[in-house]
Parts: C-alpha cells; sequence; structure tokens
C-alpha cells in the first residue's frame, strides 16, 4: 500500500513539472511544437544577436535561433544556392535588393532595420591623427573588406576615393573577407590600421583591444549604412519568422541594439555614437 502511494506521488508531480513546462497554444490544450529558425546575418551583428538570442529565448520558448554569420556577400550566395534560411539580415541595400530580384524575399517583410557608421582605426603608436594620414609612408598595411564582396569593403572604397585617397592605398591594402576579419588584422598586427564599422569599436572597448579611434568618414563620402531584414519567401515557418523579425523592433530588442553601437531605424532620426575612449597603449590582444 505504501509502495503505491509514493508511485502515485511520484507521478503526479512528474505530470505537474512537465505541465509546467508545456507552452499551451489555446484554450484547447494543444501544445505549441518546438521550431527552430535559421537567421542568416552580417559579422558585425554577431555580438548583439548572440545576446538577442538568449533574451528571445525568454519570450518565445519555442522557438530555437540558428544563427549564421558571414559577409553579406557570402550569405547572399549561399542563399541563393539553396540554402534552408528563415530570415537574412543583410549590412547593405544592394545584397537584399539582389535577393529580392531573384524572387527569394517575402517583399511584405522586408524593411530597413538598422544604422552604423563607418570609422578609421589603427594601432597604439601609428601616426593616424586623420584619414588623410592613411597615405604617409609610415602606414605600411591598410585593412579594409574586400569591396568586390563586402558590404564594408565598398563603404570603405567609396570612402578612399571621396577623399582622394584610392590611389595612394593601392599597396598598402590587406583585403578581409568581412569585417571581422578586418578588425582582428589591425588587432593582431597584420595592419597598420583599418575600416571597420562604429558598432565594431564600441565592442572593442568593451573587451579592450588597445586600438585607437582616429575618426569617422566625413558625412557624405559613402552610401547611407542600412540594414535591412527580410524574412525568405520559402521560409517553412513564415509565422515565426516574422513575429522574431518584428520583435527586433520592439523596445527590448532596440535597446540591446543601442548597447552594441547600433542605431535603430525605428527610433527615428539617428543621432552620432559615442566616441569611445582609446585604450592604453599597449600591445594588442584578441579576444
Amino acid at each position: 500500500m505504501l509502495a503505491n502511494w509514493r508511485f502515485w506521488v511520484m507521478g503526479l508531480i512528474v505530470g505537474m513539472v512537465a505541465g509546467c513546462r508545456v507552452d499551451w497554444n489555446g484554450p484547447n490544450g494543444q501544445a505549441k511544437p518546438q521550431q527552430t529558425l535559421t537567421v542568416s546575418a552580417a559579422a558585425s551583428l554577431q555580438p548583439a544577436l548572440a545576446t538577442l538570442q538568449a533574451e528571445y529565448r525568454l519570450v518565445e520558448p519555442t522557438v530555437q535561433l540558428s544563427l549564421n554569420f558571414g559577409s553579406s556577400g557570402a550569405l547572399k550566395q549561399q542563399i541563393l544556392q539553396g540554402a534552408p534560411v528563415d530570415l537574412f539580415i543583410s549590412a547593405d541595400a544592394k545584397t537584399m535588393a539582389e535577393l529580392a530580384g531573384a524572387g527569394l524575399v517575402d517583399p511584405a517583410t522586408q524593411r530597413d532595420l538598422l544604422s552604423n557608421e563607418l570609422v578609421l582605426v589603427a594601432r597604439p603608436g601609428v601616426p593616424l591623427r586623420k584619414w588623410q594620414d592613411v597615405a604617409r609612408p609610415e602606414v605600411k598595411f591598410l585593412a579594409i573588406g574586400d569591396p568586390e564582396r563586402v558590404p564594408v569593403g565598398r563603404y570603405a572604397r567609396a570612402t578612399l576615393v571621396s577623399l582622394d585617397l584610392w590611389k595612394a592605398v593601392q599597396p598598402k591594402l590587406v583585403l578581409g573577407q568581412d569585417v571581422r576579419q578586418v578588425l582582428t588584422a589591425v588587432v593582431t598586427g597584420n595592419a597598420d590600421a583599418g575600416v571597420v564599422y562604429a558598432s565594431d569599436v564600441r565592442r572593442s572597448t568593451e573587451s579592450p583591444l588597445g586600438l585607437v579611434l582616429v575618426g569617422d568618414a566625413p558625412p557624405g563620402s559613402h552610401p547611407p549604412i542600412t540594414y535591412p531584414i527580410a524574412v525568405m519567401a520559402k521560409t517553412r515557418q513564415p509565422a515565426a519568422a516574422r513575429q522574431f523579425a518584428d520583435w527586433l523592433g520592439k523596445p527590448t530588442a532596440r535597446s540591446i541594439f543601442v548597447r552594441y553601437g547600433f542605431v535603430p531605424l525605428s527610433l527615428g532620426s539617428a543621432s552620432p555614437l559615442p566616441h569611445p575612449v582609446a585604450a592604453p597603449e599597449r600591445s594588442p590582444a584578441h579576444s
């Protein structure tokens, strides 16, 4: 009799615990199925989206986010070749437009999510005080994204052309396949300076890499930096993908983007990003 009572109690406890983990969809008692959304996003978004991933799990526990990062151009090629992507966030309008032109984007979901700024950074001790100094002989190597492959490279090239520096820096260029490679080249000493996003400098001050901010790209020297977002036309989970895309425009997500140095466009006009304080001069170490 005592053994039966124990089994009954244990069964009741297990049932209660299991019941607490069920996310009911409605009064009919049907549980929501677990879903996995594949989100492909520009490499510059990796720190912010890692935080957002954990936050969204608390909001929608039945949805698991699978994050795929890379240069916008490389991610575009993956999608064109049939990669099963539910949501795409590009670092430029051109890449998203190419996917839209191929009929791979749900046009009703496409919008500009974020903005960013372009900055020049250098290793401590490099004699850089302004953008024009990249032409000085003391600057041996300048890291930028590959202009033929990645948006940050196209923005960098446009700025250098605008400043009449493009020809002078040609022999010095170290080309990265995404903005993280550009930043790493400067941090590791494989380049004296680099052109990255302001959000990357903000992240660098949180994990000090010993970089010095030289300055912002002059106004009008490159096309506006925007991050468009869209649900893919071939997603098998359109409702869940749209829900997450919409959540990225809500206050909680916007505040996280701001923390990582981005400007959410839904907040209205973009305000200048505060300049990070340069770290003390020391040998950079990548973290």
